[in-house]
């Protein structure tokens, strides 16, 4: 696999959004920049197209020859003002070859694909008919370079309105139902991506991924015996009604994390344990718990192989309620002191859940 860097960069000011991003691009001294993920809260999706737009922009302007992917969360972040993850190669020995909608690392027998954040013809369409529109999208972009569904380690999926239901159909059931269809063409042998599935405010339905071919690197998927793995849940914490293509209503297609060579991919993490919500009205004690069940996910007990004592790199938190974000931050100040840290108000995908995590660990 490829070594990358992340940093997290705050605009300086709250002008408009172009001046927000060059003030964050001028603060870039990265040498290869792969990927910027933007991050704000726009007022409306007629905002958040124009947004989109002119993010892409000034990137393009800011990077003529080397322009990064872009991708643009509408979440609103701790500060108020635009923010950047900023994600940059930090292998010398790589070569990038920089395509319309994701990037190809290569060396040697290895081959990585990082994509942008993919969205639909139609933000206005079904949770539904918008996913099923970037997996197609998505399935092109693996055929065309070699790769299969199961090829997938890392999938980031924002969903407008997750919990919404519309004439008894859930948002994020209905993405689900979408993702499980899409996968039933792989071969799962070795497990399922480490995942997020995560609410916004604008902007329909947006994936971004990465996928890998790399025969001499482990890659392993990882379960947390504090939590029955998502893909099998049972009906019982499954919401929203069956759609006529379905039998059932299907589970989200997701390993708790992802080994690859010495780093964890977490995926995005929530008080669960067994399949059941912790109902606690507590933000804290969520985000304890939640810790919890890292902690014991990135454990040498349930990762004994390589790993001398893990250590979280980079965590982002998704607080649904923003006034609770100072005492969560508090929490993890003062238990995670090391850790980078991203705070974003977001809605989790169950209404009774106040806080999800998601992160980077090395062994």
């Amino acid at each position: 696999m490829f070594k990358k860097a992340k940093c997290i960069i705050t605009a300086t000011g709250n002008g408009n959004i172009k001046d927000m991003c060059r003030s964050i691009l001028s603060q870039i001294d990265a040498e290869c920049v792969l990927k910027i993920i933007f991050f704000y809260l726009p007022a409306s999706d007629s905002d958040y197209l124009q947004h989109n737009k002119e993010l892409r922009e000034c990137v393009k302007e800011h990077f003529p020859t080397t322009t990064p992917l872009v991708s643009y969360v509408a979440q609103k972040p701790e500060c108020g003002a635009l923010v950047a993850e900023v994600v940059s190669l930090a292998d010398s020995d790589a070569t990038v070859e920089r395509k319309a909608r994701y990037i190809l690392l290569k060396r040697g027998t290895c081959r990585e694909i990082m994509s942008e954040g993919i969205t639909p013809a139609d933000i206005t369409a079904s949770t539904f008919a918008q996913a099923n529109d970037i997996f197609a999208t998505v399935g092109a972009i693996l055929e065309e370079n070699g790769f299969t569904p199961s090829d997938i380690y890392r999938q980031w999926n924002y969903i407008q309105g997750i919990t919404v239901l519309n004439d008894g159909s859930q948002n994020y059931q209905e993405f689900n139902d979408a993702r499980s269809m899409f996968y039933a063409g792989g071969s799962w042998s070795n497990g399922y991506p480490a995942a997020t599935g995560i609410g916004t405010s604008r902007g329909g339905v947006m994936i971004e991924f990465s996928a890998i071919k790399d025969e001499e690197v482990p890659n392993k998927p990882i379960d947390n015996p504090l939590q029955v793995a998502a893909h099998n849940y049972s009906q019982d914490v499954l919401d929203g009604k069956v759609i006529e293509e379905l039998k059932e209503r299907t589970t989200p297609k997701f390993e708790r994390a992802r080994v690859l060579g010495s780093t964890i991919f977490i995926s995005g993490t929530a008080a669960i344990k067994g399949e059941h919500s912790n109902h606690s009205t507590s933000a804290v004690e969520q985000t304890a718990e939640t810790m919890e069940i890292m902690d014991n996910l990135v454990s040498k007990e349930n990762i004994p192989v390589g790993n001398n004592g893990s250590n979280y790199r980079f965590l982002r938190v998704y607080v649904k309620n923003e006034c609770d974000i100072p005492a969560v931050r508090e929490y993890m100040n003062a238990h995670y002191p090391t850790a980078g840290k991203h705070y974003l108000v977001a809605d989790i995908c169950r209404p009774e859940l106040l806080v999800e995590i998601e992160g980077l660990a090395h062994i």
